[in-house]
Parts: structure tokens; C-alpha cells; sequence
């Protein structure tokens, strides 16, 4: 019934369409916008639809593509992960080098980053061959005592690591005195300034966060007491005294000398003189312990920022 319906009504169509085209006059020109501004809409409406039609169709067609690039993308990372965990790529491992001194030898270490180092006696350093760039510059006094003059570099902080105890600084110039064999530990700033830090059993303690130039400071190793001096004059400073005469070698009188007045000795050419002399150390004063040395060994003798110590033995020459 429908069907009859449907067929009806399309059969009223074609004969209305038919009289309609029959009732017009093919020699009148048929105006089907009805004005030139109607006219322009219709036109850009319909190409408007083409480039739409024209767009939909080019993203389709690369749309496999797109999906090509994907999983292709998504092989490659896959591969490469495995590739790394069956090959990881290790990063360079850096050489180190260790340089030590013998018993009555001062050497003079100058490191990747010019950086110079004055090794004293019995004394061992370790640092890496080269800095490498944008890495922090770390160096190990394994053993003795140092004088540090340190090239600034900000990107690059130096690290001095000694018997548990870490100095951290730019660019400036230090001693470090950490002997085996001696009671305590000490650091005396030359210039600019450091900070220092020891590990515990109870982590990390900050034993001055800004040492300044002519600060010396003192850890008993025993006790982990500790004390920050400022040098005023070293030259003049009262010393209490200790009464007491001793039979040392110039090494020797060097050593006391730097543990007495907490000074950094640096003992040039000791093989120069290897004898034994009687000597008193009960001055008060360092300038008054020093004037009775020389008379007594012949050594010469400076003072560099009141508190670095350089003795020069006598030569050959004078020796008697």
C-alpha cells in the first residue's frame, strides 16, 4: 500500500514539473538568482564547499601516512631502548693521577686548570688528569700538607677532600696541614675564602661556612674540638712558653714551629742541612724564636701574610 502511495505522489510531480516547463518562454532569458548580489552568495557558498570537499579529501589521504610515520617512530624508540639495555653506553671513566714527596721533598704540582699546588714532605695527592668541562675540579690530599693557589673558575668550584674533611672554594689560596702522625688538623687562608665541612657519625657538620683571608683554623682529631683564629700579627703575638731544649733536625724544628705559632712552613732545599742542633723553644714570641735559630743554624728565613713561614737552609758552603 505504501508502495502505491509513493508512486502516486511522484507521478503528481512529474506532471506539475512538466506544466511549469511547458508554460515558460524559451525566448525570455531565465533569471534563476533573481540579482547579481544573490548571484555572488551562491557562488562563494559553492566554492567555498569545493575547498572544504578539497581539504576533507587531502587530510584523508595522509592519513595512512600519518599513522605510517607513527609506528615507524614508535619501532625506532622501541629498538633503541634495547639497545641500550643490552649495550648501555657507559659514561668515560676519568684517569686519576697521584703524585707523592718524599721524606725531605717539596714538590710543585700545577693542575689541568692551572691551578698550583705545593706539595710538602711526606705528603700524596690525587686529582683527575684532566677537568673535564662544566664538571666541578676535585682534588685529594691523601696524606701531608699543602699550599693551594686556586685558579677561579665559578662554574667550576674546587673541592679539596682530606681525612674526612671537605674545604670548598672559587679562586683563592689556602694551606691544609693533615699529617697522620699529628694531633690535629689545620687550614690557614691566604686569600679570598673557603668553607669547611667534616662527616660524621652524624652526617655532615659545617665548621665554617666563610673563612676569610688571615683565619687559621684547628680541629683536635681526638677530641673534634675545633677553634677559628684571626691572625693579627703573627710576627708580634705572644706565644705562652714552653720551656724546653730539644736535639731536632731542621725538619724537625720546621714541624714545631708551624704546630707552636699554627703557622704553614715551607722548609726549601732541606737536604741542604741534615744536622742535628741543640735548640730552645721557650721564646714567647715567634719573632724571638726565629732570631735565636738563625744564630744558631745559619737558616734564612721569610714571612708571607703573617702566617706562611719559608726557611732557606744554609748552603754547602757554611756548613762547619
Amino acid at each position: 500500500m505504501d508502495d502505491n502511495n509513493n508512486y502516486l505522489q511522484d507521478d503528481q510531480l512529474d506532471r506539475q514539473a512538466k506544466a511549469w516547463y511547458d508554460q515558460t518562454d524559451d525566448a525570455q532569458p531565465y533569471d534563476a538568482f533573481g540579482s547579481s548580489m544573490r548571484k555572488t552568495e551562491i557562488g562563494n557558498e559553492i566554492y567555498d564547499r569545493i575547498q572544504r570537499n578539497i581539504i576533507y579529501r587531502s587530510k584523508r589521504s595522509f592519513l595512512p601516512l600519518k599513522i605510517a610515520a607513527a609506528v615507524l617512530a614508535l619501532i625506532i624508540s622501541t629498538m633503541m631502548v634495547y639497545r641500550h639495555f643490552q649495550h648501555p653506553v657507559v659514561p668515560a671513566t676519568p684517569t686519576w693521577t697521584t703524585i707523592s714527596s718524599g721524606e725531605n721533598e717539596v714538590k710543585n704540582v700545577t693542575l689541568p686548570d692551572s691551578s698550583v699546588i705545593r706539595l710538602q714532605g711526606n705528603s700524596t695527592i690525587r686529582y683527575a688528569t684532566a677537568f673535564l668541562a662544566g664538571t666541578a675540579r676535585h682534588v685529594t690530599l691523601e696524606e701531608g700538607a699543602a699550599f693551594f693557589d686556586v685558579h677561579r673558575d665559578a662554574s667550576r668550584p674546587f673541592t679539596v677532600y682530606t681525612k674526612g674533611f671537605r674545604i670548598k672554594v672559587l679562586g683563592t689560596s689556602f694551606n691544609i696541614s693533615a699529617y697522620s702522625d699529628r694531633p690535629d688538623f689545620k687550614i690557614d687562608v691566604v686569600s679570598g675564602k673557603i668553607r669547611v665541612e667534616q662527616d660524621g657519625p652524624s652526617g655532615t657538620k659545617i665548621l665554617a661556612k666563610g673563612m676569610a683571608q688571615d683565619q687559621c683554623l684547628t680541629v683536635d682529631l681526638a677530641s673534634a674540638d675545633y677553634k677559628i683564629v684571626q691572625h693579627t700579627n703573627v710576627v708580634n703575638s705572644k706565644i705562652k712558653p714552653v720551656s724546653t731544649i730539644r736535639h731536632l733536625t731542621l725538619q724537625q724544628i720546621a714541624r714545631v714551629l708551624g704546630d707552636k705559632y699554627n703557622l704553614f712552613v715551607q722548609l726549601n732545599n732541606p737536604d741542604n742541612d741534615t744536622s742535628t742542633y741543640v735548640v730552645d723553644l721557650g721564646q714567647r714570641s715567634l719573632e724571638g724564636t726565629l732570631k735565636t735559630l738563625t744564630e744558631q743554624t745559619s737558616f734564612s728565613y721569610t714571612i708571607v701574610n703573617g702566617q706562611h713561614l719559608i726557611i732557606q737552609p744554609k748552603t754547602a758552603g757554611h756548613m762547619e
